[in-house]
């Protein structure tokens, strides 16, 4: 129950969306910022976003310190779980995905991110195919790691100190049905964000996460019908 009754909080937090006026003068300046970048995944289709980091510019929520670089990886790994089901993907799209969230979903005016479950609530809206499983919930994920190719996860970054927060990723199958991570803030010898190793397990990518010791609070499973 403790994933319940936490996600359930953080619904709480996303009662009062971003107020409009915020939410148009954000959505002008990050169609005007994103258009600016050029990143790779923008035009390759088989490459994710992992840069968070790099995302600074792009306003979401309120207050001089909402960006998509300190609260975006829900709508991160919303953007890469579209893009990994083929769907669109464009600059414009993400400008519109934050200003969507930022009016439902956004917890605490976006301080805190996007709650979960409207994340899947999102897809559900949009046509896809949705499961949902609480960490503590074993089986049903288990379920859904084996049945799904594009999932988003929930979790913490430290199952032992709640004070270092969540981190939310979409997670991928290969062809080999390996499971690889995405915007886990990994970096190669140049210092260039990428993709995680494959993972035999989902048990074993949730724990890559982070650095520290993480554990699942969420899992979401989304295909195309």
């Amino acid at each position: 129950m403790r994933d319940r009754t936490f996600v359930k909080g953080y619904r709480l937090l996303s009662l009062f969306g971003v107020p409009r006026f915020i939410r148009k003068k954000n959505f002008r300046e990050n169609c005007i910022c994103l258009e600016e970048t050029d990143w790779a995944f923008w035009d390759s289709p088989d490459v994710y976003i992992e840069n968070q980091n790099e995302w600074k510019r792009i306003r979401f929520g309120v207050g001089r310190h909402h960006n998509m670089s300190y609260a975006g990886c829900e709508i991160i790994a919303t953007y890469n779980a579209r893009k990994a089901l083929r769907d669109t993907a464009s600059r414009r799209d993400m400008a519109e995905l934050i200003s969507l969230y930022e009016k439902r979903g956004a917890a605490l005016w976006g301080a805190f991110g996007v709650v979960p479950t409207a994340i899947a609530a999102y897809f559900r809206e949009n046509g896809f195919c949705v499961e949902t499983a609480y960490g503590e919930e074993a089986s049903a994920v288990e379920d859904i790691g084996r049945r799904y190719a594009v999932m988003i996860a929930t979790a913490y970054n430290d199952k032992n100190h709640i004070t270092a927060q969540i981190h939310t990723v979409c997670i991928t199958k290969n062809r080999e049905g390996k499971y690889v991570l995405h915007n886990a803030y990994l970096v190669d010898e140049k210092r260039r964000y990428r993709e995680s190793m494959p993972y035999e397990t989902l048990q074993e990518a949730v724990g890559h996460i982070s650095r520290r010791d993480p554990r699942l609070i969420f899992l979401i499973g989304v295909s195309k019908r």
